[in-house]
């Protein structure tokens, strides 16, 4: 069969057909049968939503970690257990090989599962931006703005802040309403509130959290929406208000800003990695680097208490 013949949902249709004849032929379980279908079901669902991958050779491994990511946020808990998330990563492997086997052109999808799902810690350098990306992403967003104030800079900016300053996954931006962000009655050595806190009332975890961020790292954008928006409105909708963003088109637009700003680094997550990273090194307290990412276990929080080349050539000097 040939790989690509029309668009990627045709494609792929067209694979998922011959590859459940395939596993008919085999006369695998029922159950078997049910599990495959409801997961590659859903990645033709991610398929249809996204606009990042064009044709069937675009789908990388980020793509299927994103995918895995993005049905773990929507699913009902809003949480994958390793062994549901080792699951996905087994479906996935076993169709694209699959379509490795049988594909005239012999395109190959073997490189990118050597993947590992988010949770099966292998011990892997963590990615995040340096202070110098950090300058150039947030010159550019404040760039954009001054120069347009159009409504979707000021979406950008605010969304890549709160996820940067605030420590916040991409689930928890895109949900956020205008009354989520509070001024907290936290104060300074000068007596002055100077925090927001920013009300989650769904995480990743299930349960209500709080995030903090400083207010003059968002307080022109939140002045925006405050002035555009009413009541307890959702703050990442479309420019006409008619429906949400989706997380798919908020990575695509990001991946375009880091390029733009000259950052030849891609994803959301590398925004929270980033403000864990700053706190660490700033606070060298794991305690309160855990508190800001409100993780449950303070081992998913060690990954991030690394030293870097600079820090140790500060303490020999």
């Amino acid at each position: 069969m040939r790989l690509e013949l029309g668009t990627i949902e045709s494609d792929y249709q067209r694979w998922y057909q011959s590859y459940l004849r395939h596993l008919k032929y085999k006369d695998v379980s029922g159950n078997t049968l049910e599990v495959y279908t409801r997961i590659l079901g859903r990645l033709q669902g991610f398929i249809a939503d996204q606009n990042n991958a064009r044709m069937m050779r675009d789908m990388n491994r980020e793509f299927f970690l994103d995918f895995i990511e993005h049905t773990e946020e929507n699913s009902k808990n809003r949480y994958f257990s390793k062994k549901t998330k080792q699951l996905y990563v087994s479906v996935l492997k076993s169709f694209f090989t699959y379509i490795g086997d049988n594909n005239d052109e012999l395109y190959s999808y073997e490189n990118e599962f050597r993947i590992a799902p988010k949770g099966v810690n292998k011990g892997k350098k963590v990615k995040y931006l340096t202070d110098e990306e950090v300058k150039r992403i947030i010159d550019h967003l404040d760039g954009m703005k001054d120069t347009r104030g159009a409504y979707y800079d000021y979406i950008y900016a605010l969304g890549v802040k709160l996820m940067l300053f605030g420590g916040l996954r991409i689930s928890e931006v895109l949900g956020m309403r205008l009354g989520d962000i509070t001024v907290s009655d936290l104060r300074d050595e000068n007596g002055n509130r100077d925090i927001y806190e920013v009300h989650l009332p769904y995480t990743k975890s299930g349960q209500e959290q709080t995030a903090l961020v400083k207010i003059v790292d968002i307080a022109d954008e939140l002045s925006y929406f405050r002035q555009r928006l009413e009541g307890d409105a959702l703050i990442f909708m479309n420019h006409k208000n008619t429906s949400p963003i989706h997380r798919s088109n908020y990575y695509v637009g990001v991946k375009n800003i880091m390029a733009k700003a000259g950052v030849n680094k891609k994803g959301l997550h590398i925004y929270r990695h980033t403000c864990a990273m700053q706190l660490y090194r700033k606070s060298r307290d794991i305690l309160v680097t855990k508190e800001k990412l409100r993780h449950s276990d303070i081992q998913t929080t060690m990954i991030y208490a690394q030293a870097e080349k600079s820090d140790v050539a500060k303490a020999m000097r």
